[in-house]
């Protein structure tokens, strides 16, 4: 059975259109509920004045509202960049490690095969196969003989350049980390439902300062909803910075 993450990470992995879909049938299940504690108190109340809070106390409410949508806004960016800054180091170091192992520098014939041999088993497993969520043997394995062979060639051709070669393997190593704990840690569920809780009570105070007015109020729900599930959604399809795997390729590394 899926745990509420991975039912998160399910949705944010849907297309544009079917996130957009979800989140519309959000916003209307939250829409009819605003509307209908506006039309009941309006409809129940004689007294609507001593229901009806001031105008400015909605400010409260929204102003939480926008700090938590920033914030949250705020770490899916911040992991689409991080993503995106492991994919190009990553493709750095693999070409510059070739470019040190060919014939013109350190003359390593096998540091290529080495390398493709990592970058297919990272291209087949950890990022077609697991979405990079999950580490695979087989690109750990290659990754352990690469750094073996840079042992070797530390051995044979000590100095600046066999230097220069671990660095480089440790780079490689290094955003392999970052790019697996970025596709096991992009969605902070916690957060996705603390805005989505707090943009409810925000709906809920639009129709409070409305109650005397409901033909208003509905005008006032149905702009807040589109807004927010707008905003909900440009998030949604950029929560997985991995979505789509067919505009990070990892074989553009070998070019």
């Amino acid at each position: 059975m899926r745990t509420a993450e991975q039912w998160a990470d399910y949705v944010f992995g849907l297309p544009d259109l079917i996130q957009f879909a979800i989140f519309t049938v959000h916003g209307l299940v939250v829409f009819g509920i605003s509307l209908g504690l506006l039309k009941l108190v309006n409809s129940r109340s004689k007294q609507i004045a001593q229901w009806m809070p001031v105008g400015p106390f909605f400010a409260a409410i929204s102003m939480i509202f926008a700090l938590f949508l920033a914030f949250h806004a705020a770490d899916i960016w911040s992991h689409k960049r991080s993503a995106e800054r492991a994919f190009i180091q990553a493709g750095s170091a693999i070409k510059r490690f070739i470019e040190l192992t060919s014939p013109a520098q350190m003359n390593v014939p096998e540091a290529a095969a080495a390398v493709r041999r990592y970058v297919l088993a990272v291209k087949e497993e950890e990022w077609t196969q697991h979405r990079n969520q999950k580490a695979s043997s087989k690109a750990e394995a290659a990754l352990r003989d690469l750094q073996a062979l840079t042992v070797r060639m530390a051995r044979d051709t000590p100095g600046p350049a066999a230097s220069q070669a671990f660095a480089l393997v440790d780079d490689i190593a290094t955003t392999r980390s970052d790019r697996l704990w970025i596709g096991q840690n992009h969605t902070e569920f916690n957060s996705w439902l603390a805005v989505l809780l707090i943009g409810l009570m925000t709906h809920l105070a639009v129709a409070s300062v409305h109650l005397d007015r409901p033909r208003a109020g509905a005008l006032a729900l149905a702009l807040l909803t589109a807004t927010t599930t707008i905003a909900y959604w440009s998030l949604g399809v950029v929560d997985d910075p991995y979505r789509h795997l067919d505009k990070l390729d990892p074989m553009s590394w070998l070019s």
